[in-house]
């Protein structure tokens, strides 16, 4: 039959209706068995560095994925589910012992209960460290010396920011402590990476009170796009909350009559208690009467065509936040932060303009570390006009001092 028809009486918005009849003819045609030889083709190869140049290359290879996908299942079950696609990533170590060692390495992480981001990050650098071992024809682990490690750290800064350094040779002292632990490696070679990086010295990027008045006026609110936009846009510049917390924001978290938000970040496994505030708690409610498609999934933020599933933090939330700043025409440089945690920053600014004391910041924000808040110190110019020290009395001697 017309793989239109379910697929509309599910429905799917009309432009994946589309791509699905594109490629009908390979449903028609093929074996299962050329199908899978197919899917394995178009999966092995992996989409292009997320570029600006390459971005109509990453959503063809998204769409084309997403079509073959939906025709093997449909081959397969003669039916089509409609849910997120799972994520593929092929194997791409080549010596056995380190595929195996990443394997045992990630069920250690999820055993030791780390959050989903802290996995993912953990993992992705120590997959990085056993390529670069790959790469230097290195297939032993008797044959990691201090010299390979200590390398690793101008490998790495390849692929991350100056500002990430920190973090990332974090992670791979953390899988190195791993292989020593496990017996992989005779010794524990974390020693050869820095416990501090030299840290880029930036200001934190944070928004004035016009341009937040600008940020909000460019939100469409009589769309239902638009409500639901305007509440997470809301929920990062009031509250705080990190992209993934919106995310995962539920219905029940909401307190109605104590006007309170109550949940567990994701980050820090902490539970919080933040006050709902009057423009916060109305923008929740013009999009949870008027704007959220009708789905009993527990989560608040919905995309708003079919399937009905809950935003990603990556490309759902993140993505909200973006283009309404560009809509407001604010940080419109590549280098300028766009997303939801900018207006986490905004939000501390403002309260040390209050004179909020870092303890209760910290709280807000959900630092576990109060340090953490310090770094927003630099925010504060009405204040730090005050520490800085007068040249009186400081002479200036020598020719060219006039």
């Amino acid at each position: 039959g017309d793989p239109a028809g379910p697929a509309n009486s599910l429905g799917t918005p009309l432009n994946n209706v589309e791509h699905f009849r594109y490629h009908r003819s390979s449903d028609e045609k093929l074996s299962l068995e050329k199908r899978e030889a197919a899917l394995v083709q178009i999966m092995g190869v992996r989409p292009p560095e997320p570029t600006r140049a390459r971005r109509s290359a990453i959503m063809e290879y998204k769409l084309f994925r997403r079509a073959v996908l939906l025709l093997v299942e449909r081959g397969e079950t003669g039916d089509v589910r409609w849910r997120p696609l799972p994520t593929y990533d092929p194997p791409l170590l080549t010596v056995p012992v380190f595929a195996a060692a990443l394997r045992q390495y990630g069920q250690k992480l999820n055993d030791a209960a780390y959050g989903r981001g802290t996995q993912e990050l953990y993992a992705t650098v120590a997959k990085r460290f056993l390529q670069y071992l790959e790469q230097r024809n290195i297939d032993a682990w008797e044959a990691v010396t201090l010299g390979e490690v200590s390398d690793f750290i101008p490998h790495a800064s390849t692929f991350y920011q100056p500002t990430s350094m920190r973090t990332v040779l974090s992670a791979a002292r953390h899988f190195l402590r791993f292989a020593a632990s496990t017996k992989l490696m005779a010794a524990d070679l974390s020693g050869a990476l820095p416990k501090s990086f030299g840290r880029k010295t930036v200001l934190v990027p944070t928004l004035t009170p016009v341009e937040e008045q600008q940020l909000l006026a460019a939100i469409d609110r009589t769309t239902t796009v638009g409500r639901r936009d305007f509440a997470i846009v809301l929920l990062a510049l009031r509250l705080g909350l990190r992209s993934v917390d919106i995310a995962n924001l539920q219905r029940t978290d909401i307190q109605w009559r104590t006007n309170t938000v109550t949940l567990v970040q994701q980050k820090t496994g902490r539970r919080v208690e933040l006050p709902l505030l009057a423009d916060v708690g109305n923008a929740l409610i013009d999009y949870l009467l008027h704007g959220r498609p009708t789905s009993a999934v527990p989560q608040v933020f919905l995309r708003n065509q079919a399937p009905f599933v809950p935003l990603s933090p990556r490309h759902g939330v993140y993505h909200v936040v973006r283009a309404a700043m560009n809509r407001a025409g604010l940080r419109q440089e590549p280098e300028q932060p766009k997303g939801p945690h900018s207006l986490r920053h905004s939000l501390a600014a403002r309260l040390l303009a209050a004179e909020t004391p870092l303890p209760v910041i910290s709280g807000v924000l959900g630092h576990v570390d109060k340090d953490t808040t310090k770094i927003y110190l630099s925010t504060d110019t009405q204040h730090l006009r005050a520490c800085a020290l007068s040249l009186n009395g400081i002479e200036l001697a020598g020719e060219g001092w006039q």
